[in-house]
């Protein structure tokens, strides 16, 4: 009768074990799948480039889609706002239909419900967006309701700008569901939302704002200069509940030009230093040549690059001067300091500038006038084809101090911030440094000059290896073989290797 007992007390332990086992394990997947995602971005599919994502920290972040797609439906980004101000956030994903012969992308709204714990699908929209590496969605309250309108831009095929405007809708005879209407869809050569500031009144949420206007800008079919222009001005009415078109205006192609010019050429140094800010490509030349020049305006931290066959020419912007067609401004070399250009700039055209460099020529350096000519500026999408990791320079992790010498009897000498070489045609001395740089180390010698001129400056991939000697010693060698040192790191030239042995 005890073993019996025993036994029944045993079975009725681990039945209630796996009981409570059992609701442990349901009670923390119920969690799990009902706590709302934060996170903005995911990397979906084939499309790793899609991270045009509001906020640096939301970037970093990993999510996926808190709602299953249809199985027509490809995730192309994924972002979080919080769009009826309550305490989650939701999720906009971005789409496209594998059935949508247009291939247009579209968003769906994936909202959170407290009450519920469950994500739903409230909401599907389109838009005119076809390449998808353009569309961008951001949130702003444009009626000046209080309400905030979603706001999708991007291009399509016809490389227009597209605008789709959704505002928030909650009929009274519906459910009570995050629903938007499209007030506003537009294409064209630039579509633009006129935002103005708010009163304080508006701020503190004690009465609604004055709605923003849209402007769209389009090519003038009727006209043959293909720089003409209309300009239509939408504006939000509460009676259609949506953006109606308000007036249509003619802008000639040479009032264009005039109007960009009086913005640009206002007589203020500064208008057009931040007009000239980037990086600008002579035009004669192509610019994925290898023989490509390019001039960098940087006004923030004072300072003009010039680019070409590899190297770069810093120089500090000192002072400017505007004239009647641009400005004339003074440089002066980072590392030559006695080394200076003056450069008379004149506007061309919306994105080109002619420019003319007026050497110093007390010394005798790059007095070909190869800088002068028109430069155009350099687009971002024309940037993306340069686009590369820069080299980055860190200190070499070999000692090369000590007393070389070449087969042909010529002595190299380094003592850790001078060197000196000794050979038939005569003795040079100078200061050089050693770092590593894409995967090589670089040995730059300059050379001393007489007072008044340049120091030469030569650079040196150097190869360290040992050498047995005759009487069984082991010595360390060096190979120098000359190189340009550019912005992706060295380049050999063609001049012959240079060994050195240590005495």
């Amino acid at each position: 009768m005890k073993r019996i007992t025993q036994t029944l007390f045993a079975v009725a332990v681990a039945a209630s074990l796996v009981v409570t086992a059992y609701f442990f394990i349901q009670a923390r997947s119920s969690r799990i799948s009902d706590q709302p995602v934060r996170s903005r971005l995911v990397e979906a599919g084939s499309a790793p480039d899609a991270t045009r994502v509001p906020g640096e920290a939301a970037a970093k972040d990993k999510a996926t889609s808190a709602i299953p797609l249809e199985p027509n439906e490809t995730l192309l980004d994924l972002y979080s706002f919080n769009l009826d101000f309550d305490e989650e956030e939701e999720q906009i994903l971005v789409i496209r239909e594998s059935d949508d012969a247009d291939g247009l992308v579209r968003v769906v709204l994936a909202d959170y419900s407290p009450f519920s714990k469950r994500w739903t699908r409230a909401w599907k929209g389109s838009t005119l967006v076809t390449k998808n590496k353009t569309f961008q969605v951001s949130v702003n309250d444009l009626i000046g309701d209080h309400n905030l309108n979603i706001v999708c831009t991007g291009m399509n095929d016809a490389n227009e700008q597209t605008m789709t405007i959704y505002w928030k809708t909650q009929d009274i005879d519906q459910r009570p569901t995050t629903s938007f209407a499209k007030v506003f869809e537009q294409a064209g050569s630039a579509v633009l939302i006129e935002g103005t500031e708010r009163p304080d009144s508006y701020k503190l949420g004690q009465s609604n704002g004055e709605s923003w206007p849209v402007s769209v800008w389009k090519a003038d079919a009727e006209s043959g200069n293909y720089l003409d222009q209309l300009r239509e001005l939408w504006r939000w009415s509460f009676a259609d509940r949506a953006y109606v078109l308000a007036s249509t205006e003619r802008i000639p192609g040479a009032s264009i030009a005039r109007k960009m010019a009086e913005s640009i050429l206002d007589g203020s140094a500064e208008t057009f230093k931040a007009f000239l800010a980037g990086t600008w490509y002579k035009e004669s030349i192509d610019p994925l040549s290898p023989g490509a020049l390019f001039i960098t305006f940087q006004s923030r931290d004072e300072s003009v690059l010039f680019s070409g066959d590899g190297l770069i020419e810093v120089y500090g912007w000192e002072n400017s001067n505007p004239t009647r067609y641009g400005l004339y401004i003074a440089s002066r070399n980072q590392s030559v300091r006695n080394l200076r250009r003056l450069m008379d700039i004149e506007l061309a055209a919306a994105d080109a500038v002619n420019v003319r460099v007026f050497q110093d020529y007390r010394i005798k350096a790059d007095i070909s006038g190869r800088w002068d000519g028109r430069y155009r500026r350099l687009s971002p999408e024309m940037a993306k084809a340069f686009k590369r990791s820069p080299a980055m320079a860190a200190p070499a992790a070999f000692d090369f101090i000590g007393e070389f010498e070449s087969d042909d009897g010529s002595s190299l000498s380094l003592d850790g911030t001078a060197y000196r070489i000794e050979s038939a045609s005569g003795a040079e001395r100078g200061a050089y440094a050693v770092y590593e740089l894409s995967g090589s180390t670089v040995l730059d010698m300059r050379k001393e000059a007489p007072d008044g001129q340049a120091p030469t400056r030569r650079s040196w991939i150097v190869t360290v290896g040992t050498k047995k000697k005759a009487d069984g010693k082991v010595v360390r060698t060096l190979t120098l073989q000359e190189a340009k040192i550019g912005i992706l790191g060295p380049e050999p030239i063609q001049n012959p290797p240079i060994s050195y042995s240590e005495r």
